[in-house]
């Protein structure tokens, strides 16, 4: 008898070693492949639209694909984090956020280059598709499919995600600090994610809401910011983390995760 567990054990941590690397392949292939294949090509687009289109389509076709095929295409939205709690994640982020926005719209001044593609471009679709890949795909599957802890799943979306911020860093200390910002924020939102019962909408509504307001009044040209920017976003992060943990004592949800 246990000859057999061992053996379905065995069974059971190989097929998990193959789907968490099926995954990560996945997400590296979605996140650098375009940045690989385009200038062998040398595409170029007619449009801003289309450049959009054609970047986020490298994000979206293969995860889709992956995620289908290895969790089933039945209750596609669900594996993502996608299938509920649409309004509830809208009305807290307004609220989390809106410390960021009355500040940003006091101080700032707003772009004198704004359009309305761009705008949607840098808060609701860079948004919602960047939550989408980190959070929804990677560390989702990761955490909530395959068991991975807590700490290792956050932290390998948290690298790279501060990784692919760092052209915004002109200097070593200016690198270093937007490193850390977005790496620690990729882990705050995916704290957010589990607490509000694996709703995405959480954290895709404060991503979108907070690049509006860095984006629409031109506050900073970085995710590094300023002191009064920042005081402003401490203050937003510790209205989620109040909020958050009162509404994970009121729903029940044991706030602990395995390591």
């Amino acid at each position: 008898m246990c000859l057999h567990c061992d053996r379905l054990l065995t069974a059971l941590n190989r097929k998990s070693l193959i789907l968490s690397a099926v995954i990560i392949l996945t997400f590296l292939l979605a996140f650098y492949g375009n940045r690989i294949i385009s200038p062998i090509l040398d595409l170029s687009f007619s449009t801003l639209e289309l450049r959009i289109a054609y970047f986020y389509s490298w994000w979206l076709i293969p995860t889709a694909a992956v995620t289908g095929l290895l969790f089933g295409f039945r209750g596609f939205f669900e594996h993502f984090g996608l299938s509920k709690g649409f309004v509830k994640g809208f009305l807290f982020s307004i609220i989390a956020v809106s410390p960021m926005l009355i500040s940003s719209a006091a101080i700032g001044n707003i772009s004198e280059d704004i359009n309305l593609i761009d705008i949607l471009h840098k808060s609701l679709i860079a948004g919602f598709m960047e939550e989408y890949l980190f959070r929804g795909f990677l560390f989702g599957l990761l955490f909530l499919k395959l068991r991975w802890g807590f700490i290792p799943a956050a932290l390998m979306g948290a690298v790279i995600f501060g990784l692919g911020h760092l052209y915004q860093g002109s200097c070593f200390w200016e690198t270093t600090g937007v490193f850390l910002v977005t790496a620690m924020g990729a882990v705050w939102f995916a704290w957010l994610y589990i607490e509000w019962n694996n709703n995405l909408w959480v954290p895709i509504f404060l991503h979108v809401l907070m690049n509006l307001s860095w984006a629409l009044f031109s506050v900073s040209s970085t995710a590094l910011g300023g002191w009064h920017e920042n005081i402003f976003r401490i203050i937003t992060i510790a209205l989620t983390v109040i909020v958050t943990i009162h509404y994970s004592k009121k729903e029940g949800f044991n706030p602990t995760w395995p390591i």
